[in-house]
């Protein structure tokens, strides 16, 4: 074989090599966001599980320790204490019906992002009316935690609709 011949089909070879690896790990890693994606959206069926069934312990879970809850109209709550100190009474004195509808999940990394709409109602346990929030937004954020699950690290939360 010409040594011409030889450089070419070598060049040829290498490139292929180098586009099926290079092809083959991007696939890898949109399946790993694909995953990711999933176990995120996975965040909000808990939450929904924990709200409407009052689980306090499943819906605190989902928080990292360090978390930042910024709802309308009160100061955050800074760290899993505080929010748990803020969240406790509620779920302890009212039962919740809540549905989510995520418009949007995206993956940068150890970190993640839902955008989403929602409705709440919370009625008190002991009996009078039932708050209604029928149009809802919230902003979460998310970061991968050294065991590889996902943990609520950010969540920011109004309605649509002007307060009466």
């Amino acid at each position: 074989m010409k040594k011409s011949n030889w450089l070419l089909l070598t060049t040829i070879l290498v490139i292929t090599s180098a586009m099926l690896f290079f092809a083959f790990s991007f696939k890898t890693e949109v399946d790993s966001m694909g995953d990711d994606i999933t176990a995120i959206k996975e965040i909000f069926n808990k939450y929904t599980v924990a709200a409407n069934t009052g689980d306090f312990d499943l819906w605190i879970s989902l928080w990292a320790d360090d978390a930042v809850r910024m709802p309308p109209d009160t100061p955050a709550q800074i760290g899993k204490e505080q929010i748990r100190e803020a969240m406790k009474p509620a779920y302890d004195q009212m039962n919740f019906i809540i549905t989510i509808h995520i418009e949007e999940a995206k993956v940068y990394g150890d970190l993640g992002l839902t955008r989403c709409t929602y409705t709440l109602k919370m009625t008190p346990k002991a009996g009078g009316e039932t708050i209604t929030m029928p149009d809802g937004k919230a902003l979460t954020l998310y970061e991968r935690q050294s065991d590889g699950s996902w943990k609520i690290i950010y969540d920011c939360f109004n309605s649509n609709v002007p307060p009466k």
